[in-house]
């Protein structure tokens, strides 16, 4: 089986589209994503649509959609105080934009599942309703223990990433772009992000993870960055929020 595994793509119609067109050229049997479809960027309502009825037949865009804190922010569903300024000023415009249906989705999604022996979480398994991140080996390390299967997919910190604990219990730091897996370690898996990339790469994130051959490829698609940056500038959001798009940081 091919996983196509993707997330935060923050309201970025423009890099969504490109991540989408991509996962066509692949042969991917199941499409997972990970949260966050809404956020920063300037088309939320647009976003939403593109998830849930992407295919050309209806069918949502990926076949596992979780919430993630952006999107429950939108929906007054988690508390806000923590975001930094930039952000909280993203979330309350978003709430203003989305449109009363796009609101009761989102209210349904759940931020954690488990699907064909691989776990699925926003931000961690640990506590994912506290959205923790997982940023370095002691981070994985707390967060190894709250999940059963071999394999756990992340997003939250838009930094692709693999964290292993090999046979050893050793917690290795991998940031190849292609991963051969092995049967006696435990991983957690960061996809990047589709529309806020932080890793000093600009272009959108997105995994491929190969069940058969026990396989993770990290793949990075360019898209139109100016045409996102206009239009989140016409609409008053935070110029720091559209500078960083340039940089992916």
């Amino acid at each position: 089986m091919r996983y196509a595994i993707f997330s935060d793509v923050h309201s970025n119609i423009e890099a969504f589209q490109s991540v989408l067109k991509e996962i066509e050229k692949l042969n991917i049997d199941q499409r997972l994503f990970l949260g966050d479809i809404v956020g920063y960027g300037a088309n939320p309502n647009e976003a939403i649509d593109m998830l849930t009825t992407h295919l050309k037949d209806g069918y949502p865009a990926a076949d596992i959609i979780l919430a993630g804190n952006h999107d429950y922010a939108a929906v007054d569903m988690t508390d806000i105080n923590y975001f930094n300024p930039h952000a909280k000023e993203a979330v309350l415009w978003t709430k203003e934009i989305l449109t009363k249906g796009h609101k009761e989705y989102l209210k349904k999604l759940p931020v954690t599942m488990v699907a064909d022996n691989i776990t699925l979480a926003h931000s961690s398994p640990k506590e994912p309703l506290m959205w923790h991140y997982i940023i370095n080996t002691l981070d994985a390390m707390e967060n190894l223990e709250y999940f059963n299967t071999t394999l756990c997919f992340i997003g939250h910190s838009h930094y692709p990433v693999v964290i292993e604990s090999d046979a050893s219990n050793r917690i290795n730091i991998l940031k190849d772009k292609f991963i051969k897996l092995k049967s006696t370690s435990k991983y957690i898996i960061n996809d990047g992000s589709v529309g806020q990339p932080r890793d000093r790469n600009p272009d959108a994130s997105f995994v491929v993870y190969d069940s058969k051959d026990m396989t993770i490829e990290f793949k990075r698609v360019p898209y139109d960055i100016k045409s996102a940056q206009e239009k989140m500038r016409r609409e008053g959001l935070p110029e720091y929020l559209i500078d960083r798009l340039t940089y992916g940081r």
